[in-house]
C-alpha cells in the first residue's frame, strides 16, 4: 500500500485548462451580455415610443424575445452548452430579429393617413443596430472566427432585406439623366428610392469592423496564452531552482556568470533509516514517500528564506544566504529545521494511525565562508555552492548518528545566528546542547558544536 495522504494531482494539461478558463470567463461574459442587452433594449424602447407614439407598440415583441434570447444563451451555456455552434445558432436568432425589426413593414404606421413605404427604413440610420449587435457578442466570445461569423452573418441578413425590398415593383435604384442635377436631387428625395452606393458603404465598413474586432480578440487571446506559457515556464523552472534563483535567471538574458565569496549558512538534511524502507517496500511506495518527504523540505526552506539546492536521494542540501546574504540567514537556517522537525511529528501521526513506519531526520547546520557562483559547461550549468563550510555541514549530520542526536549545529552558526538577532535567543536555543571538541570524519581538529534531541 502506497501512503498517498498529502498527493497533488495535474488539473491537465495547459491547452484543457486554458480553454476550462475562457468558457468560464465567456460563460460570464453572456451573464453581463444579457444584463446590458436588457438595458440596451429598455433604453431603446423608451425612445421609439417617444418617436412613434403607439406605433412602438409594434417592436415590443421582437424587443422581448430579443432580450429573452440573450438570457436563454446565458442559461444555455450554464448547463453545459457552450460551443461555437450554440454562439452562432443564437447570435443568427439576434439577427434574424434584428432584422427583421428594421425592415419589416409597421402596420400601425401603414395605417396612418400618410403610409410610410416600405423603402423609407433605410433612411433612418437603423443599420447602426448591427453594430450594438456585434458588441454585445464581442463580450460572450473569445474567438477571432466568431466575430468574423457575426459580421458576415449580419452583412448577409442586410443583403437579403435589401433583396426583399428590390422585388417591390416601385423600389427605385438608378438615377436616370445622373449628369443632370435637378434629377439626382429629385430621385434621391423620392422615399421609394434605395441608394445602393449607401448600402454598400454600410456593409464595406461592417465587414472592416468584424475583421478587426476578430484581429483584437484572436491578438488578445494569443497574448494570454503567451502570458501563460511564460507563467508555465517559470513555475516548471522553480521545480528545479528555488524562487530567488529562478528570479534571477528570468531576469537575465544570460546564465549566472558570477563567482563570489561570502558567508552562507548550510544545512544537510537526510532521512534516517531509507536503506532499510527501500529493502521492505516496493519502488512505488519509496517515490510516494520521497515525494512527501520531499515536499515538506522545500516548503520549510522556502518559508524561511532558503535555496533549496538540490534534492540528495533521501536527503536535501539547503542554503541561506544565496544569492544575497542577509544577517537574518543563520537564525532562519534554525527555524527552519525547527520547523521541518514538527513538520515531520505531524507527519507521523497520520502515518502511524495508517499503519506506516515512522521517518525520522539528521539535520546538520554550519556557517561560514563559501563559493557562490556556476559549475559546469555552457550546455550544462548548475548553481552550486562549494567550500570547507558546505563540507562540514555535511559532515555534522553524518554525525548525529555516532552522537545519537536529531541535529548538529556548529557554534559558528550559533554565535552567529545570536550576534545577528539576540532578541530570538530563547527559542534559537531551546532544546540544544552544547559539545565541545567533536571530531568530524576526513577533516583534521576539532569543532564545538550544539546538538539537539537523543535519538529513541
Amino acid at each position: 500500500m502506497i501512503d498517498r495522504s498529502d498527493e497533488r494531482t495535474d488539473a491537465g494539461g495547459l491547452d484543457t485548462r486554458l480553454g476550462l478558463a475562457f468558457q468560464e470567463q465567456e460563460r460570464e461574459g453572456l451573464k453581463l451580455a444579457a444584463h446590458l442587452r436588457a438595458v440596451a433594449m429598455a433604453a431603446i424602447t423608451l425612445w421609439v415610443f417617444i418617436l412613434l407614439g403607439r406605433a412602438a407598440w409594434f417592436y415590443v415583441p421582437v424587443i422581448v424575445a430579443f432580450v429573452a434570447s440573450g438570457y436563454a444563451h446565458y442559461a444555455m451555456s450554464r448547463r453545459g452548452f457552450r460551443s461555437d455552434a450554440h454562439s452562432f445558432l443564437f447570435f443568427l436568432i439576434d439577427v434574424v430579429l434584428l432584422t427583421f425589426a428594421l425592415l419589416a413593414p409597421n402596420p400601425m404606421l401603414m395605417d396612418s393617413a400618410f403610409p410610410w413605404p416600405e423603402q423609407m427604413a433605410f433612411r433612418f440610420g437603423n443599420f447602426n443596430y448591427y453594430y450594438l449587435l456585434i458588441a454585445l457578442f464581442v463580450l460572450g466570445s473569445y474567438s477571432g472566427r466568431a466575430m468574423l461569423f457575426a459580421g458576415l452573418a449580419c452583412v448577409i441578413a442586410w443583403g437579403a432585406g435589401i433583396a426583399w425590398i428590390a422585388t417591390f415593383p416601385d423600389t427605385l435604384f438608378d438615377i436616370p439623366g445622373f449628369d443632370r442635377p435637378e434629377a439626382r436631387l429629385t430621385r434621391f428625395l423620392d422615399p421609394h428610392y434605395v441608394s445602393l452606393d449607401l448600402r454598400t458603404t454600410e456593409i464595406i465598413v461592417l465587414l472592416l469592423t468584424a475583421a478587426i474586432l476578430a484581429t483584437a480578440v484572436s491578438r488578445g487571446r494569443r497574448l494570454l496564452r503567451e502570458q501563460v506559457n511564460l507563467t508555465r515556464e517559470r513555475a516548471n523552472l522553480a521545480r528545479y531552482f528555488p524562487p530567488n534563483i529562478v528570479e534571477e535567471l528570468a531576469g537575465h538574458d544570460a546564465a549566472l556568470d558570477y563567482v563570489r565569496s561570502q558567508n552562507v549558512a548550510v544545512m544537510f538534511v537526510d532521512m534516517v533509516g531509507f536503506s532499510s524502507m527501500a529493502e521492505h517496500n516496493s519502488p512505488e511506495q519509496l517515490i510516494a514517500l520521497l515525494r512527501a518527504f520531499h515536499r515538506r523540505v522545500e516548503r520549510a526552506v522556502f518559508e524561511h528564506g532558503g535555496t533549496l539546492d538540490k534534492y540528495l536521494g533521501d536527503g536535501a542540501l539547503a542554503t541561506f544566504g544565496t544569492p544575497d546574504p542577509d544577517p537574518s540567514d543563520p537564525a532562519n537556517a534554525l527555524r527552519c529545521a525547527r520547523r521541518l522537525f514538527e513538520d515531520i511529528d505531524a507527519w507521523n501521526v497520520r502515518r502511524r494511525e495508517a499503519g506506516f513506519p515512522t521517518v525520522r531526520l539528521s539535520v546538520g547546520i554550519h556557517y561560514g565562508g563559501v563559493v557562490v557562483g556556476d559549475i559546469g559547461t555552457e550546455r550544462r550549468l548548475e548553481f552550486a555552492v562549494i567550500g570547507d563550510t558546505v563540507n562540514v555541514a555535511a559532515r555534522l549530520e553524518e554525525a548525529t548518528r555516532t552522537v545519537g542526536c536529531q541535529m548538529i549545529v556548529s557554534n559558528d552558526l550559533v554565535d552567529a545566528a545570536l550576534a545577528n538577532t539576540p532578541e530570538a535567543a530563547d527559542g534559537l536555543l531551546t532544546g540544544l546542547t552544547p559539545l565541545e571538541r567533536l571530531a568530524l570524519r576526513g577533516r583534521e581538529g576539532t569543532i564545538d558544536v550544539w546538538a539537539l534531541g537523543a535519538e529513541d
